[in-house]
């Protein structure tokens, strides 16, 4: 329960393939779970981990739910649960913020999994779920700090334009009921 001089912060559901991003899920919610204002917390980081089998999708379910901003990054591993974890926040019509992160290849001989000119099932998501629908996709990044430092910056920018929303629809109420 919040105290009346604490406020609620904006829940940041962080999604992503789980193996291929370990640290920097972990980096970026303890960051987002950091950022003070006035003393106050003004995000939570909210990440599913290490879960198996079907209970999964409830929780995200629950968890995409309470939240109030996704974050999604994508890299070359593909994860069912990131894409549903993706679909769960678009069909709750939260605001996504979308990051792709691409290593650098070494030169050779590409990977079975990977052959060069094909295009991943993860840039095929992209294309099709997220490009189509007009979302910005912000990279491809290859310094998971300057992920981590964007993906704040825009966190903050989509924390005001909400704020903003919310206060035009508050004086579009208040003046209907004057009006009325």
């Amino acid at each position: 329960m919040l105290s009346e001089d604490e406020v609620k912060p904006f829940s940041v559901f962080i999604s992503s393939s789980q193996t291929e991003f370990g640290k920097l899920r972990e980096n970026l919610k303890e960051r987002i779970n950091s950022e003070p204002f006035v003393n106050q917390q003004i995000m939570s980081g909210v990440l599913i981990e290490h879960k198996r089998g079907e209970m999964i999708a409830k929780d995200i379910q629950t968890e995409i739910e309470k939240c109030s901003i996704y974050v999604g990054i994508f890299g070359r591993k593909e994860s069912v649960w990131t894409f549903a974890e993706y679909r769960a926040a678009r069909a709750r019509g939260l605001p996504v913020l979308i990051y792709q992160f691409s290593r650098r290849k070494k030169p050779g001989r590409p990977r079975k999994t990977e052959r060069r000119g094909r295009k991943s099932e993860v840039q095929k998501f992209l294309e099709k779920e997220v490009k189509s629908q007009g979302i910005r996709i912000r990279g491809p990044y290859r310094n998971e700090g300057r992920l981590e430092e964007d993906i704040l910056r825009d966190l903050t920018s989509q924390m005001i334009e909400m704020i903003e929303e919310a206060s035009e629809v508050r004086r579009t109420i208040h003046k209907g009921l004057f009006l009325a």
